[in-house]
């Protein structure tokens, strides 16, 4: 048997687009927590993780970072975050389907999250595209809200859920932005980038991550890079 390798996934433009649902969430809360009416791109959210992006919010519109604050934003956005999802245009992005399903049957492959989402809105987004089954655990914003942090969670839960402790040769995080590529470098894993979400490929190259996509439309050449690396 080959030794196993941890497939550590984004989801907001890496697995998923949700047709902007999550950003309208996050608006629609800021109007209903705090009355302020308005779109978020004040702040770049790319890659940010939900708990990240809600203190920025605050910040930007000098409202207290209470915890009660927070707690109120977090939890009204993740009630509306369930409203938008049916109502928008989403997707899941081209290739992943066969991806996860190849991992999915061959036991070489364990496939994980590593997100920005809260677990709740993870499964959320997850669930609304019937793709959650497909992984065993994940890190989530709920665990830290620097990106940075969650990689090693991933790896303690890795160890808690399959009993396997895997090198960090071995483990693959799979993302769609800097911070994607910036937190798989705090554990040593490899990354493998693909320029579906908000970031360019050039962008993306000027971070020089292992292997580049523009996008999954060929799993074989995902796997090939996989086996590669």
């Amino acid at each position: 048997m080959a030794e196993k390798k941890l497939l550590l996934w984004d989801i907001d433009g890496t697995l998923v687009c949700t047709g902007k649902a999550g950003e309208a969430a996050l608006g629609l809360a800021l109007e209903r927590c705090f009355g302020i009416k308005g779109s978020i791109s004040q702040v770049d959210f790319r890659g940010r993780t939900d708990r990240r992006i809600g203190a920025m919010l605050l910040d930007f519109h000098r409202i207290d970072k209470t915890a009660e604050n927070m707690h109120e934003f977090m939890e009204c956005y993740l009630t509306l975050l369930a409203q938008e999802l049916p109502q928008r245009e989403g997707k899941v992005h081209i290739g992943i389907l066969d991806i996860l399903e190849k991992c999915r049957i061959n036991e070489d492959y364990i496939s994980a999250l590593l997100t920005g989402n809260l677990e709740r809105g993870a499964r959320l987004k997850l669930d609304h595209f019937s793709v959650w089954h497909y992984f065993e655990f994940g890190a989530f914003a709920d665990d830290s809200a620097d990106r940075n942090e969650l990689g090693p969670v991933a790896l303690q839960r890795s160890v808690e859920k399959t009993g396997l402790s895997i090198p960090p040769e071995r483990v693959y995080v799979i993302g769609d932005t800097p911070h994607d590529i910036a937190c798989a470098r705090v554990i040593g894993a490899k990354v493998i980038a693909v320029a579906t979400g908000g970031y360019t490929y050039e962008e993306l190259a000027a971070e020089k991550p292992d292997a580049l996509f523009v996008d999954f439309k060929d799993p074989e050449a995902f796997f090939e890079v996989l086996e590669r690396l």
